[in-house]
């Protein structure tokens, strides 16, 4: 019969080799850091606060941010109420204005919407800082 001895052939064995656990570790450090960078949107908007807000799940397909000096884009390439009359009717929509822009390009936006036939509209706000 044979027998397998499991003991480590030194009796001095103290510890785990660590390396390819610092490769794995520095390869995700690497991998999050640019996923994060690519999560946040390219336009800087400072976005108006409630204690509502409620974070979504899922991603819209259209997306309209609407900057302080009253110009807007659409899935961040800009665009003009011609563009978005061509947002098929079906269609999820996700609102972004900056809380410094002008209130009447967001009403005139959010109206060509609705006269499309757009219902599902979200209009994004940041959480309230307690």
């Amino acid at each position: 019969m044979i027998r397998i001895n499991n003991k480590p052939k030194d009796d001095d064995f103290t510890g785990i080799e660590i390396t390819p656990l610092v490769d794995v570790v520095f390869l995700l450090l690497i991998f999050f850091l640019l996923t994060l960078v690519t999560v946040h949107p390219s336009i800087e908007l400072a976005l108006p606060e409630a204690s509502t807000a409620r974070v979504q799940d899922r991603l819209s397909p259209y997306t309209i941010a609407v900057r302080a000096d009253g110009t807007f884009t659409l899935n961040n390439e800009p665009a003009v109420i011609e563009d978005i009359m061509k947002i098929p009717p079906s269609s999820e929509v996700v609102l972004l204005e900056d809380k410094k822009g002008p209130y009447g390009v967001f009403i005139t936006i959010l109206d060509t919407l609705r006269k499309n036939g757009i219902d599902r509209i979200s209009i994004v706000t940041d959480e309230k800082a307690e």
